[in-house]
């Protein structure tokens, strides 16, 4: 009797150590320059990117929020578990938007308020590191996202300084350089800077990252902003339309479309990869948007659920209908793999490519 007892107690304590939860880890926190970095979660010269991991960790275990900054600002978590692919959505990720009860135009029937949409990215790995990466493509994939958008940010020699701008404390604190493939195979290339405000005066350079500059590439979503002053002063951030998905802090967070389906995973050509779980979650801030005294357009995440998890979703579970792969893009690639033409990573056929990354083959190369 006494070893059937241990050995009862011995199997309740490995169930346990191998029980599933909803805790997740940050393992990863870079975001991009914004005015609430080193405020969501709080950081101080000298902290570590472990610390802010930690920090970040904490703030998501209390539904607080971490803030991802500018374009290409990024998180990624992971589950005590692998998050299975299964039939409907498998995540929600929770952010902060909410709906305007004032829209001027649309009123109570606004698609607008505070949505500042981020893409998800899937890690298969045991390693963050050496992982493979899926984005999850969303309603804009093949639209209108702009795919290997590359901006590098400089680290601001001030903290104040010549503001002529409304809202401004400094008009150039941050200096910035992006690049990009349009559309038409051109690759493009801007330059500018953003302001400081004054209503947020701490640095909003993250205080952990070592070096002079900051450079991220991730998919870019369009703008999203409207101001109805003309002056900066009242500005709405829509929804892409009522049905778009696939945006972390761009709905409701009770709203289907704060839940993310493993199945949309796509490879770095755009073609559907069939995924049995994945171990890292990764949030992009993906809008490069500046919105007067608002600030920068920028995602903040308040949460991670795995879905599978939640008592009896798996018999009625989330099926978000998906935008059709437009047919032009299928055979384009089709069509480069079989007779070598050359297209842009949204499946565009070019018959002159100008510097960027395309698709020949079924394979990216770089044209100079």
């Amino acid at each position: 009797m006494r070893r059937l007892s241990l050995t009862l107690i011995l199997s309740l304590l490995c169930a346990r150590a191998f029980a599933q939860t909803q805790n997740v880890t940050v393992v990863e926190y870079h975001p991009a320059p914004g005015q609430f970095v080193n405020v969501y979660p709080e950081a101080e010269t000298g902290a570590t990117h472990e610390q802010m991991c930690q920090r970040a960790t904490e703030a998501l275990q209390e539904e607080g929020l971490v803030h991802l900054g500018s374009f290409g600002g990024y998180v990624t978590v992971q589950f005590d578990h692998p998050v299975p692919n299964r039939k409907g959505s498998d995540l929600r990720i929770m952010g902060n938007g909410y709906y305007a009860k004032n829209d001027p135009v649309y009123g109570k029937q606004t698609l607008g308020g505070t949505f500042e949409p981020g893409i998800v990215y899937v890690g298969v790995g045991s390693d963050v590191s050496t992982c493979r990466w899926y984005e999850l493509a969303g309603s804009e994939y093949y639209t209108t996202e702009t795919h290997g958008f590359t901006v590098t940010y400089h680290k601001p020699t001030a903290e104040s300084g010549p503001h002529q701008r409304p809202f401004s404390s400094y008009d150039d604190y941050l200096k910035w350089e992006a690049t990009w493939t349009y559309r038409d195979g051109v690759r493009r290339d801007s330059a500018g800077s953003h302001m400081k405000n004054v209503y947020h005066k701490q640095s909003y350079w993250p205080a952990w990252e070592e070096g002079e500059t900051l450079t991220f590439t991730a998919g870019r979503l369009p703008n999203n902003a409207i101001d109805y002053s003309g002056k900066g002063t009242n500005w709405f951030l829509y929804r892409y339309a009522a049905d778009s998905y696939g945006y972390v802090d761009a709905s409701l967070n009770d709203d289907i479309y704060s839940t993310f389906d493993i199945d949309w995973a796509v490879d770095s050509l755009g073609r559907h990869v069939d995924l049995q779980e994945v171990n890292f979650v990764r949030v992009v801030s993906a809008m490069f948007q500046y919105c007067g005294w608002i600030g920068e357009t920028s995602t903040e995440v308040s949460g991670f659920q795995d879905l599978h998890l939640v008592d009896g979703y798996d018999s009625n579970p989330i099926v978000i209908p998906t935008r059709p792969i437009p047919s032009g893009i299928e055979s384009a690639k089709g069509a480069a793999e079989a007779s070598g033409g050359c297209y842009d990573l949204t499946g565009r056929r070019l018959v002159q490519p100008g510097k960027g990354i395309y698709i020949r083959n079924g394979r990216k190369f770089v044209g100079k």
